[in-house]
């Protein structure tokens, strides 16, 4: 029996060998392969960043703008006010006339 289980336990050990020299060499066979996948998704994600990098530095741009552009209409308005206070009731009236009669249809 002794020399079944030592026989045994040579195959075993060989098909251990055997397992892993196939799986070092699939490791050197996909590692190239794996480096390139990685290398282009590196890329793409630097890519990517990049792109959000310039899109958000352009909304920012674009709100401060907006605001700029908020606080200047406001102003002309308040200014025109001032200026003009009958003329701005007037038109208060009217806006509110014409809005009135649009909601009770």
């Amino acid at each position: 029996m002794e020399a079944s289980s030592h026989t045994v336990e040579r195959r075993a050990k060989g098909a251990h060998d055997a397992v892993d020299a196939a799986s070092a060499r699939a490791r050197e066979i996909a590692a190239p392969a794996i480096d390139r996948v990685a290398h282009a998704a590196h890329q793409t994600v630097d890519g990517v960043a990049h792109v959000a990098d310039g899109a958000a530095g352009w909304v920012g741009q674009s709100a401060e703008q907006w605001r700029v552009r908020q606080e200047q209409a406001l102003e002309a308005c308040r200014t025109s006010v001032r200026e003009r206070p009958m003329v701005a009731i007037g038109i208060a009236l009217a806006a509110g006339f014409i809005i009135g009669r649009w909601l009770v249809r």
